[in-house]
């Protein structure tokens, strides 16, 4: 007998699972966001991937995707089924291996999505110029996080990048200095996958919450 998905969300699209958060999103700037001054009003709200998962091990229950917004770029989990977060806390933090690494997740829940994690990115937004800088870093995110490393050299040395930016320090650069830009400078137009990762700010409690 064929096993039946807990839940419908397990057979929808990612691209229908994006539209979702981007209208609750949206809904959420304009209802709770508005008028904060964290708000860079060059962007707006987008996702990113949320495909349904077809890896092994801890991604196999989760989509896993990025979320832009005028006020954060968060990586985000969703669950396949509501229920695996149950009994989870908001706010509540968890440390989640992705191919790049281990990343730290705080619990979210809003009401018309229901439990999910984040891992914030960028927070608040202003190093970003305009909507199609921040959509490729986005995307960029996305590749590398779920990039599978060709050799297992190259993924200890991401794994190392990783702990030292959620210590709060920037790993060295390989061949020249990268210097952190000042938040509200623009962002450069592309990012190589390496410097993507090293641009990634320490997460804080206060980044990842949705709520202002």
């Amino acid at each position: 007998m064929t096993q039946q998905p807990e839940h419908k969300d397990e057979l929808s699209s990612g691209a229908n699972i994006c539209a979702r958060i981007e209208a609750l999103f949206e809904t959420i700037e304009q209802e709770r966001m508005k008028d904060v001054p964290i708000l860079n009003d060059a962007l707006s709200v987008a996702a990113f991937g949320f495909e349904t998962p077809d890896a092994g091990g801890e991604l196999s229950t989760y989509r896993v995707g990025v979320l832009l917004t005028p006020w954060f770029m968060n990586l985000m989990l969703l669950p396949l089924r509501p229920s695996q977060l149950d009994g989870q806390s908001f706010g509540e933090k968890q440390s989640h291996r992705l191919p790049a690494g281990h990343f730290e997740f705080v619990v979210g829940r809003e009401e018309e999505l229901g439990a999910f994690l984040t891992c914030s990115l960028f927070s608040p937004v202003f190093q970003f110029a305009d909507q199609e800088t921040a959509c490729q870093t986005a995307k960029a995110v996305l590749e590398e996080v779920l990039r599978v490393p060709e050799e297992p050299t190259e993924q200890s040395q991401a794994e190392q990048d990783m702990q030292a930016i959620w210590k709060g320090e920037l790993p060295e650069p390989e061949t020249e200095e990268i210097v952190q830009p000042d938040t509200r400078e623009p962002a450069p137009a592309s990012l190589s996958r390496r410097e993507v990762l090293r641009g990634l700010r320490p997460s804080s409690k206060e980044s990842q919450e949705v709520r202002p």
